[in-house]
């Protein structure tokens, strides 16, 4: 399905829309730019709808655990209250963010006026792996003041049209600012037609999302990567407390390690693997007890862990294998000798190794593309000085043992605020 200007379309209409969207968008761009209040007071008007029951209907038909659909729906709901979206605007922008400011420059003769302005046509490219994400992503671009083209992932099934559509019927004004598109990734041709209608592709993605539209983008057309990151935990002796521990494998199981700042690997502040053992043995029981709580329904990661786990006994019995598997009733522990960061198997399949503090710069820093989060578990003395050296490898977030996947409304993306990667700034000589 398409959405264009408010209207559902079949998939069939995508050729006469693309004919016709670059007259749309030059009638858009001709008119004063798109201000963040239109914005928020449609997204808290529909998020108080949708509190209401009003989208129960598609919420039901998503691939969310029972346990935790009704938190993740509130959370989702909430930052698409006003309070929330303000507090990002004037974070990422300031209170006045478009507001044209007179400076008088040192050793220059005359005053300039400069003012911040949207990017001008965003082209999101959304990844699948978080249920609504395509949606926020737009949200981000209105707020900026943009025209925004999406690009849904194969798994969207329809919740992002659904919601932006919506959203239109709060306030028509943004009809004309919103453009999805079902282009399946192989329409090569259809890709490059809504890259060269836009000021800036934002890519949600690993490396070969992100290398596929480079070729596609043309010269100029600003790049804006969101790519996979991996999270991980980082275990002291003196933070092996069991609430720590718990609150790890809590995290790990009810994330299933798929989010970017979920945690993939538990380094251990050792250089000893007879005590990474003994941690294995602390912590398997506290895992099982959470996938206990929250186990695996996906029939296929099921299997895959299944024949992961039957190859490393096979490469073990040959004097092939290079790691230990602890398995657990619904999840798994891998011991590994090397000090790398690494993605997991997922799904309740943490990684175990040593990594001594001194050596955790260092290690780190051959990681530094993909770093984002890291759960540190650790005494409170220790906190601020193993923050540090996490913060100058090169992470962005450092957060406790179980919040490792807990956003709120003024948290960057890997670092940087996207509403300050969708504008620009623009001058020109103040009249005398």
């Amino acid at each position: 399905m398409i959405l264009s200007r408010g209207t559902v379309l079949p998939t069939e209409e995508q050729s006469r829309v693309l004919e016709q969207l670059p007259g749309w968008i030059n009638e858009t761009l001709a008119r004063p730019p798109l201000l963040p209040e239109v914005t928020i007071a449609a997204c808290d008007r529909l998020s108080r709808r949708a509190q209401d029951g009003a989208f129960d209907r598609e919420i039901a038909g998503l691939d969310l655990d029972p346990a935790l659909k009704k938190e993740q729906v509130d959370t989702a709901l909430a930052l698409l209250r006003r309070e929330s979206l303000q507090a990002m605007v004037d974070i990422q922008l300031g209170p006045a963010p478009f507001a044209p400011v007179t400076v008088r420059p040192p050793h220059h003769s005359g005053a300039i006026v400069k003012q911040r302005r949207p990017l001008g046509v965003l082209l999101h490219i959304a990844a699948g792996n978080l249920d609504g994400l395509p949606a926020f992503t737009v949200v981000e671009g209105l707020l900026a003041g943009n025209i925004n083209l999406l690009k849904l992932p194969s798994a969207d099934h329809g919740l992002s049209i659904a919601l932006l559509r919506r959203l239109v019927e709060e306030e028509p004004a943004l009809a004309d600012y919103i453009y999805v598109f079902d282009t399946p990734s192989e329409d090569v041709a259809a890709l490059r037609r809504l890259a060269d209608l836009s000021d800036g592709v934002v890519i949600w993605g690993g490396e070969g999302a992100v290398s596929a539209v480079r070729t596609l983008a043309p010269t100029g057309v600003k790049l804006i990567e969101w790519g996979h990151r991996l999270g991980f935990a980082y275990v002291t002796d003196r933070g092996r407390e069991e609430g720590q521990l718990s609150a790890l494998a809590e995290h790990i199981m009810k994330t299933k390690q798929l989010l970017c700042s979920s945690c993939q690997t538990i380094f251990l502040d050792t250089g000893d693997m007879g005590q990474l053992r003994e941690f294995a043995g602390q912590f398997l029981p506290l895992l099982e007890r959470a996938a206990r709580r929250w186990p695996v329904r996906d029939m296929g990661a099921l299997a895959q862990g299944t024949l992961r786990r039957y190859t490393a006994r096979l490469e073990r019995a040959a004097g092939q294998g290079g790691e230990t598997i602890l398995e657990g009733d619904g999840c798994s522990l891998t011991l590994r000798e090397d000090r790398e960061l690494e993605l997991s198997a997922q799904f309740g399949n943490p990684i175990l190794k040593c990594l001594p503090r001194s050596e955790l710069l260092p290690t780190l820093r051959r990681s530094r593309g993909v770093l984002q989060t890291a759960g540190l578990l650790c005494a409170p003395e220790e906190r601020q000085e193993l923050t540090e050296t996490l913060l100058r490898a090169g992470l962005v977030r450092i957060t406790g043992a179980g919040e490792m996947s807990r956003g709120t409304c003024t948290d960057a993306h890997d670092g940087e605020y996207p509403l300050q990667r969708y504008t620009r700034v623009v001058q020109w000589d103040a009249m005398p």
